[in-house]
């Protein structure tokens, strides 16, 4: 992948989290954005969240503890459905994934958001 692609990857997971309702204040969202971009280019992750996905999100950030990387991304979507919930997945998708009162754990939110792009969903949603 070419660094126009990774650039334009990035900018489409940053643009989908926020549009879900994630803070970007959050470090769990740095976390969680760098943790999709890994999945993307590499789907066996999504398969070896702790010792796999997490090890590489916190060698990158330089933390030493895959579960303060797993905890502020739960962080990052425990905030996300107090604020707003998740039905604005629902709107990327066409579809009803999460009622009102659903919370997807943090290795579903990595898929569908990888998902999200691998399927080029995000084309007709934004200028990129």
């Amino acid at each position: 992948m070419g660094n126009e692609d990774l650039f334009k990857m990035r900018k489409v997971i940053k643009y989908t989290l926020i549009r879900i309702g994630f803070r970007v204040d959050l470090i769990g969202f740095s976390y969680l954005c760098y943790a999709i971009e890994l999945v993307i280019l590499n789907p066996k992750l999504i398969h070896n969240l702790c010792k796999g996905l997490y090890v590489q999100v916190g060698e990158k950030f330089m933390v030493n503890n895959d579960l303060c990387i797993e905890r502020s991304i739960r962080h990052s979507i425990e905030n996300t459905y107090i604020n707003k919930s998740f039905s604005e997945i629902n709107k990327l998708f066409k579809m009803e994934i999460f009622s009102i009162n659903d919370k997807p754990t943090c290795g579903e939110l990595i898929k569908l958001v990888a998902e999200y792009y691998n399927l080029s969903l995000y084309e007709n949603d934004m200028a990129v």
